[in-house]
């Protein structure tokens, strides 16, 4: 264990038990998709055990972070601060927490909203979270994300962006301008994959035999 995941483990007391249970579920399932994905398992570890550092910080302290840091809003920020709460943990795990590595600390920026360019790590943390058992329980739509992260996490993280872009307009929820980059990006890579495909004929009558 090094010092960065010994610092974050410490820090995990001092949370809410809620919070602390679902770091480690979350945990739990990044491992899991490491192993299948072929992703760092000590990266996947920094990323989750970092990734709700401020998660149980109030919105009007998440605004108070945004302003001491000169944190740039977006209108769903300031809707809803607690899309902040990955992003704003960014300077406070350099500095406290010895958190360096920039895919990681990718990961626990961008765990909230997506983002466009997202690594695979940052795909997995994203989808992790989405993903672990109590956020599983009863939902066929994040169900089918979890099916598809075994094989596949781009396509679980557009399914679960397609799933969140649509609860969010039924509940009258913003709509992070990153989480719509991260969608059209997914969308945009599918379609020129699919141009990319060859075409199989099925007109024999010119073979012969």
């Amino acid at each position: 264990m090094n010092d960065a995941e010994e610092l974050l483990r410490a820090a995990l007391l001092k949370v809410p038990a809620g919070l602390a249970e679902h770091v480690m579920r979350v945990l739990d399932e990044a491992v899991r998709l490491a192993a299948i994905h072929g992703i760092d398992k000590e990266a996947v570890t920094l990323a989750t055990l970092g990734h709700d550092l401020l998660r149980a910080h109030s919105p009007e302290r998440l605004l108070h972070i945004a302003d001491e840091q000169g944190y740039a809003l977006h209108d769903a920020d300031r809707m809803e601060p607690i899309l902040l709460h990955g992003p704003l943990a960014l300077p406070i795990l350099r500095e406290q927490y010895n958190v360096i590595d920039a895919d990681v600390l990718g990961a626990i920026a961008s765990h909230t909203t997506a983002q466009a360019g997202m690594t695979p790590l940052q795909k997995l943390i994203f989808v992790a979270d989405k993903i672990e058992p109590h956020k599983l329980e009863g939902v066929a739509a994040v169900q089918r994300v979890a099916d598809l992260a075994v094989t596949d996490l781009d396509a679980a993280l557009l399914a679960y962006l397609d799933y969140h872009i649509e609860y969010a307009a039924g509940a009258s929820w913003p709509l992070h301008p990153h989480t719509i980059a991260a969608r059209n990006e997914l969308l945009a890579a599918r379609r020129a994959a699919t141009r990319r495909e060859p075409t199989v004929t099925t007109d024999f009558t010119d073979f012969t035999d």
